[in-house]
């Protein structure tokens, strides 16, 4: 399995999603990247725009480039959000 913060992984994520699907970007425990992380097993992250607390770590992980900028940009759609996934990280 590829490591938690990996693009392709989140890439791969966004394409299995519903792509007129919204999510809320404002929201960090169920956030694009917090149902992301939800998703590859960590269960209670919280995100915000720069790291992701990961229940039983004692520091946060910082995020990859990119990532917050893929969620936070608009529409908040998980089809929008995958194409700019793959602009920016493949």
């Amino acid at each position: 399995m590829r490591p938690i913060f990996d693009n392709k992984s989140l890439i791969e994520w966004l394409g299995n999603k519903d792509p007129a699907k919204r999510y809320d970007y404002m929201d960090g425990s169920c956030c694009l990247i917090a149902q992301y992380l939800q998703y590859r097993g960590i269960k209670d992250a919280a995100v915000d725009s720069k790291i992701a607390m990961l229940p039983g770590r004692e520091t946060a992980s910082a995020l990859p480039d990119g990532w917050n900028a893929i969620a936070r940009t608009g529409p908040w759609t998980f089809g929008a959000a995958l194409t700019r996934a793959k602009e920016r990280l493949a």
